[in-house]
């Protein structure tokens, strides 16, 4: 006689992974914005000149990679996960660079990193959005 083995995941166990791999993506994003807020503060002149725009619109952006960073880390600390502020602050960031492409007038350089952010930006607020919606 032969037995099949039916092999079935708890579904606690993939809630918990989800919430694991929602919390190491917020962690990971949170530090890469932190990082890129200092770059961007301190090298405004610099980044400015790479994408032929104001130093201002730079500054700014130091400051909306902080806050999202500071949004992120928050978010890492809570016990339960909820994702609203940071999915907010990364579709707000994707709305802010495609803004800089209107309005600043970035060379091509600047126009492929601000739409590519755009883009990232927007993805990863809905991984986010869906790894939450599950775990």
């Amino acid at each position: 006689m032969a037995s099949a083995t039916i092999s079935r995941t708890d579904p606690t166990t993939v809630t918990l992974r989800r919430g694991r791999t929602l919390r190491t993506i917020v962690t990971g994003a949170a530090a890469f914005d932190a990082a890129m807020g200092v770059f961007c503060l301190v090298a405004a002149g610099h980044v400015a000149g790479w994408l032929s725009i104001g130093t201002m619109p730079v500054r700014e952006l130091g400051v909306v990679f902080l806050v999202a960073a500071a949004i992120g880390g928050e978010t890492v600390l809570r016990p339960a996960t909820s994702v609203r502020w940071i999915v907010g602050a990364n579709l707000f960031f994707a709305l802010w660079c495609l803004g800089v492409v209107a309005l600043d007038g970035p060379n091509a350089l600047g126009v492929v990193l601000f739409v590519g952010a755009a883009l990232t930006s927007a993805g990863t607020a809905l991984v986010e959005h869906r790894l939450a919606a599950t775990a």
